[in-house]
């Protein structure tokens, strides 16, 4: 089988397909697409990977100049190489879509991707209608997905960009490129979502009902939007190089792939996510970790009046009840930030 990526990391890049190469080995070798300005870089850094490797530039896939490449954003950039390389014969029919932070955690078998009888399994992470945010191109290209997917018909899709690889059919993920051209070239959606909402109403044989993703550290930090659907089981991580760094939640563990300690080591990482995530819901800060919640002093008093109001919450008036209630929306703002300008 077949993975491809888009990347233009490659020293990410290589330490992830490490991984690959450990917990899925079935995984037989992998197509790099990637900006030319780094392609003789991400070559030397995949020489010694553990599948074949090559790669192909983003102006080769798409024939567009790298100046017409990087006027883009990133979530309408990935959109245009994602659908300008299912065109490519250089893609297998069938292959693993991923970027170049999805790492597996544990052993994966072709079984995560496909059925028993043959239908392609989909991930979602949320409803595209209940993404409210809107401070990156990520929300609003997700919010494009909706608006598209609605006027098709589709009263209430789910969000696919679950940040984990997922298998892909060529001629299908084309054919639906094909079927929003002319909407998706003022209106970028994800590279994912349409995919798996309009494919199988085209083809319902081939592809099996919706799944919770499986995902660690999506989002980065716990707390840092409400997860509407919970993981049922952490299989890969949404890599943050910053998170092992100094005070980061995995200081202190290696981001490589030692046989010997790997299966520790990522054991390790979901108990921390999840304590942490645990402690924001009690609103219980740890001072030796970054975190969006304490990363300035403002911040850390709000929280730490609020948590104390809560405490006595059962003790209060209703008009105490109701300005706690307003504590906890300026709370919210700051978690937030000041609106994009």
């Amino acid at each position: 089988m077949q993975i491809v990526y888009l990347s233009a990391r490659p020293g990410q890049l290589a330490e992830t397909l490490q991984h690959i190469g450990h917990f899925a080995p079935w995984i037989s070798r992998a197509l790099v697409i990637t900006p030319n300005r780094v392609n003789a870089e991400m070559q030397t850094a995949l020489a010694d990977a553990p599948l074949p490797t090559s790669t192909m530039t983003d102006e080769e896939i798409t024939g567009l100049s790298s100046a017409a490449i990087s006027a883009m954003n990133h979530a309408e950039r990935n959109y245009c190489l994602r659908t300008a390389a299912v065109k490519h014969a250089a893609l297998d029919d069938v292959f693993i879509m991923s970027d170049d932070d999805g790492r597996p955690l544990a052993p994966i078998d072709e079984a995560m991707f496909v059925t028993a009888n043959g239908r392609h399994r989909r991930r979602y992470f949320h409803s595209l209608a209940r993404w409210t945010a809107n401070a990156t191109d990520f929300d609003r290209s997700l919010f494009h997905s909706w608006v598209l997917l609605r006027q098709r018909g589709f009263s209430d899709p789910a969000c696919y960009s679950s940040h984990m690889p997922q298998i892909i059919d060529k001629a299908m993920y084309r054919e639906v490129a094909e079927l929003l051209a002319p909407q998706a070239a003022e209106y970028p959606p994800d590279e994912w979502s349409p995919y798996f909402t309009i494919g199988p109403s085209l083809h319902p044989e081939r592809f099996a009902d919706p799944e919770p993703f499986v995902v660690l550290g999506w989002p980065r930090h716990p707390g840092e939007w409400p997860h509407e659907v919970v993981p049922p089981i952490s299989l890969f991580e949404n890599f943050h190089p910053e998170l092992y760094e100094e005070n980061g939640l995995y200081a202190g563990l290696s981001t490589g792939c030692d046989p010997e300690t790997i299966e520790a080591t990522n054991l390790e990482k979901i108990v921390r996510w999840y304590r942490l995530e645990r402690d924001v819901r009690r609103l219980s800060f740890p001072d030796d970790i970054d975190q969006p919640w304490t990363n300035s002093l403002p911040r850390k008093v709000a929280f730490s009046g609020l948590r104390a109001a809560r405490s006595a919450f059962r003790y209060l008036s209703i008009d105490e009840r109701t300005r706690l209630a307003e504590l906890e929306g300026e709370i919210q703002q700051l978690k937030q930030g000041p609106p994009p300008a």
